[in-house]
């Protein structure tokens, strides 16, 4: 299953990226020779009008072929209009950006579908209060369901995040239920300042309440101290040495500040009350400021408290579309962060990281194996940007300094550059593997040596 989700995923991609490549050659008027998904030998084919279509042993990219597109390819003169390197630069610039630009579609094409088909959105009940937040002034308790923020009707807790930023720290009158009965609160939104993923200083508004997470396991990750013991979907956690679990930020503290620990777990399973004892495993994890940290994990996901809403076609076209440009910066952003070693490189990962993931991702259902597949699609679209020669945004690289200059680089310099790209991406191709290696390679000689 997780080899076939690769596969279809991998396929999917290739085939969006080279026909966006292949029917912009054709809309122009520029012969395409070959079109195959794959690389390497040819496993499948046949010939249709000017194009040999192609399945090829290699499924780790594709190509299309157009007529003249090698360096000093010898073209008849009844062929040259039909020919890609006798077009003028716009319409050979066109061809090659269309392939990038037919992922970022696709991406927005697949968001705008889960916008419509329904996204999991957390419920506006208040989770664990924050000490000395705005939150404990005002007099919220774990449980409140925010029901109007100052008279705008509150349903979902992305309602809760947009009219608190929106309204950049005014005073908000907040209506909450409480015990089936309605009560009306007031707070201040306070400026904070925060890091982000990348350990940049970020301002926020916060009111000091995240959403209610009951404890309750909404998945237990194969091979972990939480499986072993015996816990399983569907389970909640009541109690962790005595103590009573309210929320899974209750849970998630003691399990953090543990690892190594033996800790006694009560366990609910339908009517069935059990204790368990698991030890956390030492995990450590680097802090958006550089700091490394190490915490306890049992291996265990939350179920969630959540309500699936559903947008109009509208709003979902726009929402898919807004989510795909956030994804575009996020990738751009996670590039020069790359660049400037802010992310690490060891967070790079390969083939074998998008089999495992593809299968996880389908395993957890149809839609976030497309979610997957679209920021995979982004990912693919902007890289392939990047100016480095072998690579869409190399070509276009190229194409620019011909508009400039009037007339294209020599043959001699193109081809020094193409190899200079492919050394590039054979060495980034061979480290994101050994990447990909220790991944899997290190836990199973941890695993080893604890047994």
């Amino acid at each position: 299953m997780t080899v076939l989700s690769a596969i279809v995923l991998l396929g999917i991609l290739i085939l969006v990226h080279e026909f966006g490549h292949f029917i912009f050659a054709k809309l122009l008027g520029v012969r395409v020779l070959k079109f195959s998904l794959g690389f390497g030998p040819k496993l499948i084919g046949g010939k249709y009008g000017d194009t040999e279509y192609l399945i090829s042993a290699i499924p780790l990219g594709g190509y299309v072929k157009p007529l003249g597109e090698e360096p000093g390819e010898e073209i008849k003169e009844e062929d040259r209009p039909f020919a890609f390197n006798y077009q003028p630069v716009w319409k050979r610039a066109a061809i090659v950006f269309a392939g990038p630009v037919f992922n970022l579609f696709l991406a927005a094409v697949i968001f705008s579908v889960i916008f419509f088909s329904g996204v999991p959105i957390p419920k506006p009940y208040v989770g664990k209060i924050v000490k000395d937040s705005p939150a404990v002034k005002a007099g919220f308790m774990i449980g409140d369901r925010i029901v109007s923020i100052d008279g705008s009707d509150v349903h979902g807790w992305d309602d809760i995040d947009s009219l608190v930023n929106k309204n950049h720290g005014k005073t908000l009158l907040l209506k909450i239920e409480r015990d089936k009965r309605i009560t009306e609160l007031s707070l201040t939104p306070v400026k904070k300042i925060d890091k982000n993923i990348f350990g940049e200083d970020t301002e926020i508004w916060d009111i000091g309440i995240p959403p209610l997470l009951y404890p309750d396991i909404g998945e237990v990750l194969r091979g972990s101290h939480a499986e072993k013991a015996g816990i399983k979907r569907g389970d909640r956690i009541v109690e962790i040495e005595g103590a009573a679990m309210k929320t899974w930020e209750d849970m998630t503290e003691i399990i953090h500040k543990s690892p190594g620990k033996p800790l006694i777990f009560k366990i609910r399973r339908d009517e069935l009350v059990m204790s368990l004892t698991i030890t956390p495993a030492k995990e450590t994890f680097t802090t958006p400021t550089g700091e490394k940290k190490e915490i306890g994990l049992i291996g265990i996901k939350p179920m969630g408290n959540t309500f699936i809403k559903k947008f109009g076609p509208i709003d979902s076209v726009s929402l898919g579309i807004k989510r795909t440009w956030e994804m575009c910066v996020l990738t751009v952003v996670v590039v020069i962060k790359l660049i400037q070693r802010i992310v690490p490189a060891e967070t790079l990962g390969g083939p074998i990281m998008i089999v495992q993931m593809a299968g996880q991702q389908a395993s957890l259902g149809i839609m976030n194996f497309f979610a997957f597949m679209a920021i995979l699609s982004i990912n693919l679209g902007i890289l392939n940007l990047l100016p480095i020669p072998v690579l869409d945004g190399g070509h276009l690289m190229f194409l620019s300094v011909e508009a400039i200059r009037r007339r294209p680089l020599s043959e001699r310099a193109m081809m020094i550059a193409q190899r200079i790209g492919l050394a590039f991406i054979i060495t980034l191709m061979i480290f994101v593997l050994y990447n990909d290696a220790i991944r899997i390679v290190v836990p199973w000689i941890k695993k080893a040596i604890t047994q």
